[in-house]
């Protein structure tokens, strides 16, 4: 039985193997890392990680963009037992200030370019360079650039590599991951090695192809935040399955660009670049399929749910791309759907010895809470007994997230509990269907629906950059409303020329509208278009002036 994640890895990642671990661009060009070649680095960094204090058990702190050195980092740090304290590059320095303090790091990790807000003296800062390959004060040969060589047998990253402590325990703490935050302050998950062993060895069984088993695995493009649970999982996935990890950084169009590029068979990622990539080409199939090229085998979508006209028009191309869903705090997944078992509308089937009950109605029911038990289930809440011994119910956990199971076992996902509408007539509304379908339709920067205690629902869409089609968002809600009960159906909708910002607390690093930021922000205006009508048919409100945070 396999302890530890590092054990999990070791078939792979051995000094001998000359396999293609990594690819990540630099200034001149795309560059590689052999297995073999990570494998010394991980061994590296672990020693000079151990010579300034990261003993095992000592928490390490990284905030740093998606990079190749990311990964190493996080190898090293499990070779340690040193749980990793992600933090979003995106982070506010107040939230970054918030993590360290609680999260009590023996060292914290960031690029040279990135300031920092004042820390405790006692934690030690560690530089890397601001480009990828380049090691910085983790560098094992001293030399600042990561393929400068390795520490010699006499350094004392080399000793201290000699003295490591036993291996981790499957109890030990693997690493602290900070939930978004987006329904309230931002909670510590407590996951241990045993967690994410559990996790990784249940995404490779799901995802084994009855004719190509992990092929897709061959060649991984990963973009999003690796502070994120879930792109960490896609990680390390692929390095568990042998396969090579190629990073993405810039926006969206340069993504697409080097999807095009570097011909990927596998791309985990979130609706917006699909849709966006969808958008790009008008649709057309064989323009899709040549962004994304000739290799891809399938593409992931997480983080929220797609449309499932958006997976039909992949599919018309070509593209084998499915849902998945998690949270952090079951090592970031539940369910996943496959090219070979994947339902239109549903999230795919629970992961193999993850188990999925409906609260109020047993295995099949209409919309409750999801709750969910298994082996890659956290073990609490990081200093908040009390929040821990909520976030359970007689052994499981409460995911709070609305759905159901189908009849063929697959889980649909509609909502989120904290986020469920009362209206003043007393029907309970979830936003989040009505709210996907208008992102999956209209160039919006994005929308929320509002009714709590009011008699009628109306959205509000947000577009900064002038590019929303009021037709196509009137001719969304439309098609909403006539998939819904009358007190569903969207009344009036106004379209604000504001965007949501992470750095006014309206949106999580991750990029996560936080609800009750975001209505504080518009609620003179909802009290506007409340007042000055009673429910009519629907309509646009004409674009109101730029608002102010308090407008």
């Amino acid at each position: 039985m396999v302890a530890n994640v590092t054990e999990l890895l070791a078939p792979h990642l051995r000094a001998d193997s000359d396999a293609p671990a990594q690819r990540f661009p630099t200034e001149q060009g795309w560059m590689r890392r052999s297995y073999g070649e990570l494998s010394a680095l991980v061994d590296g960094v672990a020693g000079v990680l151990l010579s300034a204090g990261a003993a095992a058990g000592a928490r390490v702190a990284l905030i740093a963009p998606t990079r190749a050195d990311w990964t190493v980092v996080d190898l090293a740090c499990a070779r340690l037992g040193a749980p990793l304290v992600p933090i979003y590059p995106t982070a506010a320095p107040a939230q970054i200030a918030d993590i360290v303090r609680r999260s009590s790091p023996a060292i914290l990790i960031a690029p040279t370019g990135m300031p920092l807000p004042p820390l405790d003296p006692a934690v030690r800062i560690l530089r890397l360079g601001d480009a990828d390959g380049d090691l910085g004060d983790l560098d094992p040969a001293g030399a600042g650039q990561a393929g400068a060589g390795q520490a010699g047998a006499d350094s004392a990253p080399a000793a201290a590599l000699r003295a490591l402590p036993p291996a981790p325990a499957a109890t030990d703490l693997f690493t602290i991951a900070f939930s978004s935050g987006s329904t309230g302050e931002p909670k510590g998950c407590l996951l241990t090695h045993a967690n994410w062993v559990a996790v990784l060895e249940m995404c490779l069984a799901a995802e084994t192809h009855p004719e190509r088993g992990l092929a897709h695995r061959a060649a991984a493009f990963v973009y999003l935040p690796l502070a994120h649970a879930s792109a960490r999982l896609q990680q390390l996935t692929t390095l568990a399955a042998g396969g090579e990890l190629i990073y993405g950084t810039g926006d969206t169009a340069d993504i697409l660009r080097q999807i095009a590029e570097v011909r990927p068979t596998y791309v985990p990622g979130v609706p917006r670049l699909f849709e966006s990539a969808h958008a790009r080409v008008g649709g057309d199939p064989a323009a899709l399929r040549a962004i994304f090229g000739d290799r891809l085998l399938y593409a992931l979508s997480g983080g929220a749910p797609i449309d499932a006209g958006m997976l039909d028009a992949y599919r018309a191309a070509g593209i084998e791309l499915v849902n998945g869903y998690g949270l952090t705090e079951t090592s970031t997944a539940l369910a996943i759907g496959t090219p070979h078992d994947s339902r239109p509308g549903t999230v795919g089937r629970p992961l193999p010895g993850v188990e999925i009950r409906i609260a109020g109605g047993g295995d099949i029911a209409a919309d409750g809470e999801i709750l969910a038990r298994g082996a890659n289930v956290f073990s609490g809440y990081l200093d908040a007994p009390a929040a821990t011994a909520a976030a359970f119910v007689d052994g499981w956990f409460r995911t709070g997230d609305l759905g159901r199971l189908d009849a063929a076992g697959h889980l649909v996902v509609t909502g989120r509990t904290k986020n469920l509408l009362v209206t003043s007539t007393g029907k309970n509304v979830a936003p989040e269907p009505a709210e996907n379908l208008v992102r999956s339709r209209c160039a919006v920067d994005d929308v929320l629906v509002v009714g709590d205690r009011r008699p009628y629902l109306i959205a509000i869409a947000t577009d900064p950059d002038g590019m929303l089609d009021p037709d196509a968002l009137v001719a969304a809600l439309r098609e909403h409303n006539e998939l819904v009960s009358p007190p569903e159906r969207i009344r009036r909708a106004v379209v604000v020329p504001d965007r949501l910002a992470v750095d006014a607390g309206e949106r999580t690093a991750s990029g996560k509208v936080v609800r009750s930021a975001a209505l504080d922000r518009f609620a003179a205006l909802i009290d506007a278009v409340y007042a000055d009508r009673a429910e009519g048919v629907l309509e646009i409100v004409a674009r109101p002036p730029r608002l102010r945070a308090t407008a």
